[in-house]
């Protein structure tokens, strides 16, 4: 195989709707199954029929939508995901929407294509995937290739890009050919786990390196070997970044020692059984005819912190979905998952679509995020408002209306929006504003704290709680009076001694002295002079 060297990528987008949020933590030990519960958050639903597709979804290589007008070219590296160039082997006819799919590659020799979806889902609560594949049509029927691989990468990383692409499917690392003087060309970023799903038989071996470094080796070892070691087999490869890591974990086989043949244990065949479309096919009837070649996988990680994993196959064929392989997953586990899927074709070929990808929580999620705020570099006092900041994010794929905030303090909250639109597009915010007034139980509290929650469509959607403390202060008394006596002023000096100056101003109390004075007198007068006229008579 001779993969394109892989690229960096553009961003992706979406989500959609299941329950309420609420925080269940179960563990299921080795060996046991572990049964998705119905209400389970539903995050991601793609079906890829269609134009277009969820934007948080990228192209890159030959992926494009079958759906969508068809394009002159795409290019080898990244891209968003529209129509399909030209194409060889019987592939859905172009502009087939509403019966498109995922074309990962056709029946071109030396295609890689694979779609990336950037948006951090969480991994706390655990998580399903289901999605159908097809693997058919191939040029070369007696080797068909390469096979399709879904990979969850660790989220706190960027996925800019699949891995190495021929046997390494589009996650795993590997040394081209085996030959040191080509490039060493790296596993996807942060990788977590790669399931394979191998028709030629290249993923389950470590030939080109592709175990290299890891304590747990391929049964198959290095050679390399025709056929492939692991034809008809879902392998599993873990955790890598770079050249690093992305080793062999187990395999849908009956013999893990290192002497072959490796046969596989899967109950039906990867490849489905269409070799060509009639002339003239339509869409609708490309869809019909590829029926028998739909695979339906479902791949289940129960919640942490140590999370068991299984994997499901429908081949289609009447008997129903059947567990293929169960085993635990790789620890730690990451706080949030990305995902992708990767495909290619080499010297062999074969068509690779995909169709109807759904992601759910195996327990609910929060479908609102909410995060408030208030200005608590201050101190409040009585009487002092308090402003409230509330934003209201949807973390859904589907639109979230009715959207309000109830605080266990404040009252009318208002939100420059009512209504959110899914996760990633325009609109899938708010910004709510609420005041509260602070009371003297406020201040001898010494702290205000308050929780808000944020509801949707009737109060179905329920955001995780959310809690801001502000420090509150008595106000100062007012200063005291300053006495007459007191008051600052100009200093006076002391009056000097020796007689006393006249007073040349206005004073009350020396004229009412001498007033009562004069009365005085005059009474003291006027008893005098009776008496001496009384006493001459």
């Amino acid at each position: 195989m001779r993969p394109n060297q892989p690229e960096s990528i553009s961003r992706p987008r979406r989500v959609l709707v299941g329950g309420i949020a609420v925080a269940i933590a179960v563990l299921t030990g080795g060996g046991v199954g572990w049964a998705a519960p119905a209400e389970g958050t539903l995050l991601v639903d793609e079906p890829f029929t269609g134009a277009a597709a969820d934007a948080r979804f990228a192209g890159y290589g030959s992926a494009c939508l079958t759906g969508a007008p068809p394009v002159t070219g795409i290019g080898d590296g990244p891209h968003p995901l529209g129509g399909c160039g030209s194409a060889v082997g019987p592939v859905p006819p172009a502009g087939g929407a509403p019966f498109g799919f995922l074309r990962l590659t056709d029946d071109l020799n030396d295609q890689s294509g694979a779609v990336l979806f950037e948006q951090a889902l969480p991994a706390s609560e655990g998580i399903e995937v289901t999605f159908d594949q097809y693997q058919y049509g191939s040029t070369t029927p007696a080797t068909p290739a390469d096979g399709i691989s879904f990979f969850l990468v660790d989220g706190s990383g960027g996925l800019s890009a699949p891995g190495a692409f021929g046997g390494s499917l589009g996650y795993g690392k590997k040394l081209p050919d085996d030959d040191p003087a080509n490039p060493f060309l790296p596993g996807v970023d942060h990788g977590y786990l790669g399931v394979g799903f191998d028709v030629l038989g290249n993923y389950f071996g470590d030939w080109e390196h592709r175990g290299s470094g890891c304590a747990q080796q391929s049964p198959a070892g290095t050679p390399f070997r025709i056929p492939g070691p692991g034809q008809n087999m879902v392998t599993v490869r873990g955790p890598g970044n770079g050249t690093e890591g992305y080793c062999f974990l187990t395999a849908t086989t009956s013999n893990f020692t290192t002497t072959g043949p490796w046969p596989s244990t899967l109950p039906g065949q990867l490849q489905g059984p269409l070799t060509a479309f009639p002339p003239g096919t339509t869409a609708e009837q490309a869809a019909q005819l590829l029926q028998p070649s739909k695979r339906t996988v479902t791949i289940q990680l129960s919640p942490g912190p140590t999370p068991h994993v299984t994997v499901d196959i429908d081949f289609n064929d009447g008997a129903g979905a059947r567990r293929v392989l169960d085993f635990d997953a790789p620890t730690p586990v990451p706080d949030t998952y990305k995902f992708g899927f990767g495909a290619s074709t080499g010297l062999f070929t074969d068509i690779h679509l995909i169709g109807n990808v759904t992601v759910r929580s195996m327990q609910p999620l929060a479908m609102l995020d909410l995060a408030k705020s208030a200005d608590t570099s201050r101190v409040y006092r009585e009487g002092d408002t308090v402003e409230y900041t509330y934003t209201v994010t949807n973390v859904t794929g589907v639109p979230v209306p009715d959207i309000k905030v109830a605080d266990d303090r404040v009252t009318g909250v208002v939100c420059e929006s009512t209504s959110l639109a899914p996760a990633g597009s325009p609109g899938d915010s708010t910004t709510c504003t609420g005041s509260y007034l602070v009371t003297a139980e406020d201040v001898l509290a010494g702290t205000i704290t308050n929780t808000a929650t944020a509801t949707g469509d009737d109060g179905r959607v329920v955001s995780p709680e959310r809690a801001v403390t502000v420090e509150t202060e008595p106000t100062p008394s007012p200063s005291p009076s300053l006495s007459p006596s007191s008051s600052p002023g100009p200093a006076v000096s002391p009056a000097p001694s020796g007689p006393a100056l006249a007073n040349t101003g206005t004073s009350l109390s020396p004229m009412l002295f001498f007033g009562a004075a004069a009365i005085l007198l005059g009474v003291i007068t006027l008893l005098i002079s009776r008496r001496l006229y009384g006493s001459r008579h």
